[in-house]
């Protein structure tokens, strides 16, 4: 009998991490040859909070705050090591799919992720991991930093909550009711992405048109980000902006590092740490894992390019949409595109049954 790891990402749109593992269990339900070790993994953005609550003993506890448009949303808080841990899934609060056909980062706030690390904090963590990802706000994370006790004031001195329109608008700020706010926390933050604040690759250039800007608003969340990165600079006499993952979350991973001084964590390898992967990889004869699209960019520092990348020569069989042609990947990696050339909404709504075929089809 083979032992067989499976460890998938989700299929954004059609399958989740759960669902990849439930056809795979069901396939080889009845097969005596094979072991399963179910693991559904995610990257450190959306979902990964529900991957975790299930690799280890965890308390969910319900806050309601604030969506990235100021509307009320309930969301989850998961505590561990008995509460003196708590991870925050920033996008239950700004993600894009909340506000789906309403997007404008220049109107968008990450206040809510704020509120979630004071609701953490006042739980009794000393911990908190913020899950980075999925944002729909581009405001260098300035909101999070307000719900937490920092103060922004525009040229007239009057007080107000940053959006990523409105960062030009500080003319001066001070964080010094913010950290007794949070003394004795620490805080870490998995990043899926390694762009910086500013530049080409930057969060407004790279993600800003994900989040409905245009080109004109493109460069001026970039000039906002550049004032914010100038102001923190000055106080700080050290430019985060340029450190790797500052743009995730549209900026929340800068204020992260200049703001709370914390850390930010590759997502997939906190993931697969807190998950004993190396442990469960070790035992396993054949590791299987699978997501959406495979491209280039999923063997740099995505889900799947971390579980490749500690797999060393065991045969890795990656399932997935589709395929980036001409890809090269490790000679222990197979790659098994599912859709077979189907036109994207077919393959979408299809996604489970051309996975327990394609499984079917190499398994059994």
């Amino acid at each position: 009998m083979k032992k067989i790891l499976v460890v998938p990402d989700s299929f954004k749109g059609s399958l989740s991490a759960s669902d990849f593992c439930k056809v795979f269990s069901d396939v080889l339900k009845n097969n005596q040859h094979y072991e399963l070790d179910l693991l559904p993994v995610a990257d450190g953005g959306e979902g990964t909070l529900e991957c975790l609550k299930n690799a280890a003993p965890c308390k969910i506890s319900n806050c309601v705050v604030q969506n990235s448009l100021y509307e009320e949303v309930e969301v989850p808080v998961a505590f561990f090591d008995d509460g003196r841990t708590a991870l925050i899934e920033s996008a239950l609060s700004n993600g894009l799919p909340l506000i789906k056909g309403r997007e404008n980062p220049e109107l968008t706030s990450s206040y809510g992720v704020g509120q979630m690390i004071a609701y953490a904090f006042d739980m009794g963590a000393k911990k908190i991991i913020i899950t980075l990802g999925g944002s729909s706000t581009n405001d260098c994370g300035m909101g999070m930093l307000a719900a937490l006790g920092a103060s922004f004031y525009d040229e007239k001195g009057v007080a107000f909550v940053p959006t990523g329109g409105t960062l030009c608008n500080i003319k001066d700020f001070d964080l010094s009711m913010m950290y007794p706010r949070l003394a004795g926390a620490k805080f870490e933050a998995m990043c899926d992405v390694k762009n910086p604040l500013l530049g080409e690759k930057g969060a407004s250039r790279i993600y800003g048109p994900q989040k409905g800007a245009d080109k004109e608003m493109v460069e001026r969340l970039e000039k906002g980000c550049e004032h914010v990165s100038k102001l923190f600079r000055g106080m700080r006499d050290t430019d985060y902006s340029m450190c790797e993952g500052a743009g995730a979350a549209g900026g929340i991973g800068f204020a992260v590092l200049a703001g709370l001084f914390g850390k930010l964590k590759s997502g997939i390898d906190s993931v697969l740490d807190f998950c004993n992967f190396d442990k469960r990889m070790k035992e396993a004869d054949i590791i299987v894992t699978g997501e959406g699209s495979f491209d280039s960019q999923s063997l740099m520092g995505k889900a799947l390019g971390g579980i490749i990348k500690r797999c060393g020569n065991k045969p890795v069989y990656v399932f997935t949409g589709r395929a980036e042609k001409g890809m090269k990947v490790p000679e222990n990696v197979k790659v098994i595109e599912i859709s077979q050339g189907q036109d994207l909404e077919y393959a979408i709504t299809h996604a489970k049954e051309n996975l327990f075929q394609s499984v079917k089809k190499i398994f059994e």
